[in-house]
C-alpha cells in the first residue's frame, strides 16, 4: 500500500507524531507546505495531522476538498486526551469519528508566536477565575507554562486502524 503522512506543525509536537507514525508505517512524512496537494490522490492512504486551535485541525481545509477515500486525520492539542475532546474536534471539522485520532501535544511559548501566546493567556486567565476547577482546567494551567506531553504509545490505535483500512 502506498501511503504518506502529511502534517502542519507550529511548535513541533505534530511533526513529532507525524514522524513516529511514518516510522511505524514505513512511509514518508512531509510538511503540508512541501507537498503538491494534487499529488496526494496518487496515494492509497493519506494520514493528515495538524495542530488544533479552537477545535480546528489546521491545514485540514486544504486536504478536505480532495475527497480522498482512505484519509485518516489526527489532531494535536493542549487539552487532555479524552473521547469528548476527540469527538468535539472531529465533529467541528466534519470528520468521521472513526477516522479521527486526538493526541496530546503540549505547549511551547517560545514557538507559539504572539497571537498564540495571547490566546493561551486569555484561556488560562478565564480558567483561573473559576471558583471550582476541573482536572482538565488544572491540566491546562500546568501545560500553559510550557510542557511536552507527547506520547509515542498514543499512536498505536491510529497505526492499527491504518493497517486494517
Amino acid at each position: 500500500m502506498k501511503r504518506i503522512v502529511v502534517y502542519t506543525s507550529k511548535t513541533g509536537f505534530t511533526a513529532k507524531y507525524a514522524g513516529w507514525i511514518a516510522e511505524r508505517l514505513g512511509c514518508e512524512a512531509k510538511a503540508l507546505k512541501d507537498v503538491d496537494i494534487s499529488s496526494l490522490e496518487a496515494y492509497d492512504q493519506v494520514i493528515y495531522g495538524g495542530w488544533i486551535m479552537a477545535s480546528t485541525v489546521t491545514g485540514y481545509d486544504k486536504i478536505k476538498p480532495l475527497g480522498l477515500k482512505n484519509l485518516i486525520i489526527f489532531g494535536v492539542g493542549m487539552t487532555m486526551n479524552s473521547d469528548s475532546a476527540a469527538g468535539t474536534v472531529a465533529e467541528h471539522n466534519g470528520v468521521s469519528a472513526d477516522r479521527f485520532f486526538y493526541f496530546e501535544g503540549g505547549y511551547n511559548p517560545k514557538k507559539a508566536g504572539l497571537f498564540g501566546r495571547m490566546i493561551i493567556k486569555m484561556i488560562v486567565g478565564s480558567i483561573r477565575k473559576k471558583e471550582e476547577k476541573t482536572p482538565e482546567d488544572m491540566h491546562m494551567i500546568e501545560t500553559a507554562s510550557g510542557a511536552d506531553r507527547t506520547n509515542k504509545a498514543a499512536i498505536e490505535p491510529l497505526i492499527k486502524f491504518a493497517i486494517n483500512s
